[in-house]
């Protein structure tokens, strides 16, 4: 089991990577492409999007999903390499 520090600099190194990411994106905000994006998805998106608590709730499943599916995966993998080790080790 992965102590404190271990768990911290992992999470430290993620948000570190994402904040650099970030930061890099920032700058496009600014630009005559990402005006003509929201404009386009304003367009589009007005009709279909739900509203309320089943948009929130549409939301949610939406991020979920899209975490959670490669997080399964990743575990599965992770599960798998090491059983494989094992039965090589053995």
């Amino acid at each position: 089991m992965p102590t404190l520090r271990e768990s911290l600099t992992s999470t430290l190194v993620i948000i570190i990577a994402s904040a650099i990411v970030i930061f890099l994106i920032a700058p496009l905000d600014a630009t005559e492409w990402a005006s003509s994006m929201r404009a386009g998805a304003g367009e589009e998106g007005g009709e279909g999007m739900p509203g309320g608590i089943f948009g929130l709730v549409a939301a949610f499943i939406k991020i979920t999903l899209l975490m959670g599916i490669p997080g399964l995966i990743t575990l599965g993998v992770r599960r798998l390499s090491r059983r494989i080790r094992a039965w090589r080790a053995a």
